[in-house]
């Protein structure tokens, strides 16, 4: 999962801290790594077997600072790229619930 915008860093760090509690014993979250260019700022976090409750948190998140301008992009293992925008928790909370490995 990707997390972009001015405060990526801080924002990828929050994001996480609320999938931990999120993911349950099975699952796994892992540290934030970020990746600078000349243009952004881009944080990613791996999440691995998260399932409904994970999607939740993540839109429910974006929701609160995408006002912010964050931005989070959730990529999975098949390739697909889920942009986070109004409306797309149904989308990926299907998404998460197919794929048993959760986004990345």
């Amino acid at each position: 999962m990707e997390v972009s915008g001015a405060q990526a860093a801080s924002w990828a760090a929050e994001l996480r801290a609320a999938l931990l509690g999120a993911v349950g014993p099975d699952g796994s979250v892992s540290p934030v790594q970020v990746q600078r260019s000349a243009e952004m700022v881009i944080a990613v976090i791996g999440l691995v077997f998260s399932g409904v409750g994970a999607a939740k948190t993540i839109t429910g998140w974006w929701g609160a600072r995408r006002r912010d301008g964050a931005a989070v992009t959730v990529l999975l293992p098949d390739g697909t790229r889920i942009e986070l925008a109004e409306g797309s928790q149904a989308r990926l909370e299907i998404a998460m619930r197919q794929d048993g490995t959760g986004p990345h």
